[in-house]
């Protein structure tokens, strides 16, 4: 399915490269994976309406020699593009992930091997370590899995003191701890790789290429949704240094339900290899 959804874009893709390009000269960009959308309107005019399918979102990895900061080309990239066709872009610089390949990691392999090319060359360089294979990954997962949830544990329960004492930024803060590390473990549990970002957004934006049902843990369809989910968004930042920001007992409580419905969800990985969609 995912070559097909390719196939069926391509004028949305050339957009997007060109966009691409007029940001940062890239040497590569791939195609992660899109988020496709279905448009159907029923009446009483028209009880049988046919569907449309669309690509609502694209996932895209750039690489690039450019000197310059891969967070900053990011969210260049990712403002350039939100007019046109929403995009979350992963950037790295050339180098790193030709390294990688040769290396064996478990991250650029599979997207030498699986992703459509949308511009530039693959990677052609000898492999010197070859990627590790099912069970290998496996063991590894469990032991990543183990630390990931016990960190995730612990800061929620150093979130429950907090509201205990009513110190409510630092619980907030607690909170987003846990949420970055659910999210962290997440993703590379699944891709192998590890992003270096406290941004809640990116990491959920990120996990979403993979977890369908993460829009359901933070909905943010309404403003009241939205503002909790930037109260955690800000508590790395606002709930230690910033006398300005403010949350409440009672928004804890519900920010906190969304975080162990996150543990949930990394707690249900296990159980799943490396191709199982959740």
């Amino acid at each position: 399915m995912y070559y097909l959804l390719t196939e069926s874009f391509k004028q949305q893709e050339e957009k997007l490269v060109q966009i691409i390009l007029e940001v940062v000269p890239a040497d590569s960009i791939y195609l992660l994976g899109s988020t496709l959308l279905t448009r159907r309107t029923e009446s009483v005019f028209n009880t049988d309406a046919p569907s449309g399918r669309y690509a609502g979102h694209y996932y895209l990895l750039v690489l690039s020699g450019n000197e310059q900061d891969v967070h900053a080309v990011q969210d260049i990239i990712e403002g350039r593009c939100r007019n046109d066709i929403p995009v979350t872009a992963i950037v790295l610089k050339t180098s790193l992930f030709n390294a990688w390949y040769t290396e064996g990691h478990r991250f650029a392999h599979t997207v030498c091997t699986i992703a459509v090319l949308l511009h530039g060359t693959k990677v052609m360089l000898p492999v010197i370590t070859a990627p590790p294979g099912e069970d290998v990954v496996q063991e590894q997962n469990n032991i990543l899995f183990t630390d990931g949830l016990n960190k995730v544990t612990e800061f929620i329960a150093g979130a429950e003191l907090y509201i205990i004492r009513k110190q409510t930024k630092m619980a907030a803060f607690m909170l987003h701890q846990a949420a970055e590390q659910a999210l962290h473990t997440l993703f590379q549990l699944r891709t192998g790789m590890y992003v270096n970002s406290h941004n809640l957004d990116k990491l959920v934006r990120y996990c979403s290429m993979f977890c369908y049902n993460l829009p359901e843990i933070f909905p943010r369809s309404n403003e009241k949704e939205e503002h909790l989910f930037q109260l955690l968004q800000k508590a790395y930042v606002g709930g230690r240094y910033r006398d300005g920001y403010i949350v409440t007992t009672i928004e804890l409580q519900k920010i906190k339900l969304r975080i162990n419905a996150l543990k949930d969800l990394l707690e249900r990985f296990p159980k799943s290899r490396l191709n199982t969609v959740w």
